[in-house]
């Protein structure tokens, strides 16, 4: 019974103190009471140390939606999948040298047709090395981290100091600052009026937990996770690698 008596004056007590505002600010952290500015310039030193982390969520890619789950480390150390209508690949990378590996439903859609089924077979149970640019960027980790690195003052030609660069939410003309809670943790959500979202954690280190853009082109949502763990990859045996 002590139990329903503390939870009724408890209730009480909410109820009373969200008349006036007292019981959100009460609520609230110190770091989500910051302007945007200040938890954007936060979020930049953190992603600056960031050595490795998971990638995951949706995007959109020339018009086609992309699902990716994707681990990466330094020194190009990359694995995880893509998934596009109802196929995937998996992704390896070690350095300079990547390796992919596609099912039966990859191959048909880039080779513009069906292919002979002993053909099929063949490279979708093969990792095909992959030394193409676009998917050793797909990889990279500092490409992923360089929007949320910012650069005080970029110097001018001139010698003067230049225009400051930031994260774009930080930099648009009406943020608004919110704190919610996402799998358990305290974030604070930076709306900006251009239509990107950013989650940052309230507790230190401020880490970028997640980013979504509205835009019908290029938009998306994507989860980072799993901040500076070992990223381990596993180099194909030379047995299982494709050989024209």
């Amino acid at each position: 019974m002590r139990t329903i008596r503390t939870a009724a004056a408890l209730l009480a007590l909410s109820t009373l103190l969200s008349g006036c505002g007292a019981w959100e600010s009460f609520r609230m952290s110190d770091f989500a009471k910051e302007d945007g500015q200040t938890i954007a310039s936060a979020a930049t030193a953190a992603m600056r140390e960031v050595t490795s982390m998971r990638l995951t969520g949706q995007v959109v890619a020339k018009g086609t939606q992309v699902l990716l789950d994707l681990s990466m480390g330094p020194d190009g150390r990359c694995t995880g999948t893509l998934r596009t209508g109802g196929s995937h690949i998996a992704i390896r990378r070690v350095g300079d040298r990547a390796w992919i590996k596609g099912d039966e439903g990859i191959y048909n859609s880039v080779s513009g047709g069906a292919l002979p089924p002993q053909a099929l077979t063949r490279l979708s149970t093969s990792w095909i090395p992959a030394d193409d640019r676009r998917i050793l960027d797909l990889c990279e980790l500092d490409a992923y981290l360089e929007p949320f690195r910012v650069v005080s003052l970029v110097d001018r030609p001139d010698g003067k100091a230049g225009k400051a660069r930031g994260a774009d939410v930080a930099q648009a003309s009406d943020v608004t600052v919110e704190e919610e809670s996402v799998d358990g943790d305290r974030v604070v959500k930076l709306s900006a009026d251009t239509g990107e979202v950013v989650w940052v954690l309230s507790e230190a280190p401020h880490y970028v937990v997640r980013v979504e853009s509205a835009s019908s082109r290029d938009g998306g949502a994507l989860a980072l996770s799993e901040f500076n763990r070992d990223v381990r990859v596993e180099v194909p045996s030379r047995k299982d690698v494709f050989r024209p």
